[in-house]
């Protein structure tokens, strides 16, 4: 997902990396190792584990303390306190295995070729379906007890009372939890359901090779993920269609597998689907968050009734850009180059820093400690995991992967991340470990938010119209990457799930195919879909993780309502926006969204979005023709 930003500040010190020397001929451009990085730009995994050896000994912690919890099997029933004895043990034990999954995929991260951590976290994997196993009675038993018995059971034991939430959302769950043994063989076979997504990570990060391309001077650069997005920006199109071309390629080999495992982590979701009653994908998974199904229907059909605003855009990039042809190679470059901003990554930090002072000195002081604190690994190396993420464990501070490479939109993927990291800090804080995540539905609003506080900053420091246009023309493109493209992404997932739910075969060539006119949909009749381009579909890592990037879109529409509230001065609206992001899983996220001002079972923040994006559109083409 396409997350960043940059900035308007120089940094005094531009760390450079050199991946080539100038000789009589020119040489391909070598990604560093991480070892050439200095320490100050790597996350600081020690604070987990300071050795290896500490985490097998958890390892075996977990794995050792897992029978503990047949003692309770069967008693549930027999009183309050054996209910809390066991929760509190399965809240124990959690807290030791978080840490240690975390730590051994993050290290995983560093470096996906190095085979010890390869099998860290595939034994990780592994023992999260144990641990799953050791726990999925506590469901059932429960819900086994009569609900007049429950009530009971929990008033008797005041430990209970933190656990009313928690015993709330199981009963929510009664009609689609399974039997003890049934609940156990689900959760022993989620090993197996993770096969497609750890396939299709294995070849999108360590297999796929993506050869190299000649740069606007005619120098041979080898091609990553990272360089690919910065050459899609290039003013020279040639070098923008070769970069697609070449990408693409590399992509087409896989071609066949990836058609492959998307099919079966489709499958796999109505594996589960069906064994837990639900009459759809969809259906279970929005009720896992409890999300009405109306808000993910609303949201497709708003959005796909108002697709003019995009179609508008991209026939005002083709007049602009003097092209007889619009191509999908020719969505990224912006239409004022002269301004391009390329912003080293401190400078990007500085500047985050000043936009968010709106979120109060305490939200600034924290973030700002997490920057100088080991939270941030950020250069691209051979072999690291590609993309951002935020991640952490209860218990540990929160950590943040980039591959930062100083252009425009990396800027916003710190502010993104790093929105995430102080979600996370802000609710570990406050919560207990059983109400300490989050859903995506709301995590998500935290970093968007901090997002549209960083463009309102640099739009009102732009130094001259072309800055702000600049900005204009990133401003309409990142919300049609959070928003409308996340929209069609979700109409693709739904359709192509109808599908299989159908009964109909699912393959490379019939995914393309619906993703192909959905595309053509959404972009309108000026851009032409050439062969490959329906090629996303199968490398876009989010589709193994179902009906998940539709929270993108209402998120954007809530970060917009919050961010447009904290901008105005609104105190009331900021303790609220605080109190959201310390709630944890304390409640619903509808709820805590509603309860910070912002109501998503209504059409109205979407709305909204649509015609904040109809009227940046508007904005940007009068200016740029003025």
């Amino acid at each position: 997902m396409n997350k960043a930003c940059k900035a308007l500040l120089w940094a005094s010190v531009l760390v450079i990396f050199v991946f080539g020397s100038a000789s009589g001929q020119s040489q391909v451009k070598k990604i560093p190792q991480r070892s050439e990085i200095p320490d100050k730009y790597k996350w600081r995994l020690e604070d987990i584990y300071p050795t290896d050896e500490l985490w097998e000994e958890d390892f075996a912690r977990v794995k050792a303390l897992l029978p503990e919890m047949d003692k309770f099997k069967g008693h549930l029933v027999e009183s309050g306190k054996v209910i809390l004895d066991c929760l509190v043990m399965q809240d124990s034990i959690w807290m030791i295995f978080d840490p240690m999954y975390v730590y051994a995929y993050m290290k995983l991260d560093e470096d996906t070729r190095v085979s010890k951590y390869q099998e860290m976290s595939d034994r990780s994997g592994s023992m999260l379906s144990e641990v799953r196993a050791a726990f999925s009675f506590i469901d059932p038993e429960i819900l086994g007890i009569r609900q007049e018995k429950l009530d009971e059971l929990v008033k008797g034991e005041k430990g209970l009372g933190l656990y009313r939430h928690y015993i709330d959302n199981i009963l929510r769950n009664r009609e689609h939890t399974l039997s003890v043994e049934e609940e156990e063989l689900l959760a022993q076979a989620g090993t197996i359901a993770r096969v497609p997504r750890t396939v299709f990570t294995m070849i999108d990060d360590a297999d796929v090779k993506f050869g190299s391309i000649r740069d606007e001077r005619g120098d041979e650069v080898q091609l990553t993920k990272q360089r690919y997005s910065r050459f899609l920006e290039s003013s020279d199109r040639r070098v923008r269609k070769d970069a697609m071309d070449t990408y693409n390629q590399a992509w087409l080999g896989y071609i066949n597998t990836l058609g492959s495992t998307l099919a079966g982590s489709i499958k796999k979701d109505m594996f589960y689907a069906r064994a837990r009653k639900y009459n759809s994908t969809l259906e279970q998974a929005l009720h896992a968050n409890n999300i009405p199904q109306e808000v993910f229907n609303n949201l497709i059909e708003t959005v796909s009734n108002n697709l003019e605003p995009i179609h508008r855009y991209n026939s005002l990039r083709k007049k602009y850009l003097d092209l007889d042809e619009l191509h999908k190679y020719d969505l990224w470059v912006p239409l004022v180059p002269e301004a391009r901003m390329e912003i080293p990554y401190d400078s990007a930090v500085a500047i985050i820093l000043k936009a968010t002072k709106p979120l109060g000195k305490q939200y600034v002081r924290d973030m700002q400690a997490g920057f100088n604190s080991g939270w941030v690994d950020v250069y691209e190396t051979e072999g690291k995991g590609s993309g951002a993420y935020s991640w952490g464990a209860y218990g540990t501070h929160p950590y943040m992967l980039l591959n930062y490479n100083n252009m425009l939109d990396n800027i916003f993927t710190v502010a993104h991340e790093m929105g995430h990291n102080m979600h996370r800090f802000m609710r570990h804080g406050v919560q207990p470990y059983v109400y300490s995540g989050a859903s995506i539905f709301v995590a998500e609003v935290a970093s968007v938010t901090n997002e549209m506080l960083l463009m309102d900053y640099l739009l009102k420091h732009a130094k001259n119209k072309a800055e702000k246009l600049y900005l204009l023309n990133y401003y309409i493109e990142m919300i049609q990457g959070t928003f409308y493209t996340q929209v069609m992404f979700s109409e693709f997932e739904r359709d192509a799930h109808a599908r299989a739910e159908a009964g109909e075969a699912l393959s490379a060539s019939s995914l393309r195919q619906i993703y192909r006119n959905i595309y053509q949909k959404y972009n309108g009749p000026d851009l032409v879909v050439d062969s490959l381009d329906d090629l996303s579909c199968l490398r876009i890592s989010h589709f193994y993780r179902n009906f998940y990037v539709y929270q993108y879109a209402t998120s954007l529409a809530a970060a917009s309502a919050f961010s447009q509230k904290i901008l105005a001065g609104d105190k009331e609206a900021l303790t609220r926006y605080n109190e959201m992001l310390q709630a944890g899983d304390s409640d619903y996220p509808i709820e805590l969204l509603k309860k910070a001002g912002v109501d998503m079972t209504y059409p109205e923040p979407v709305n909204a979005t649509v015609e904040l994006f109809a009227d940046l559109v508007e904005q940007f083409e009068k200016l740029l023709l003025e």
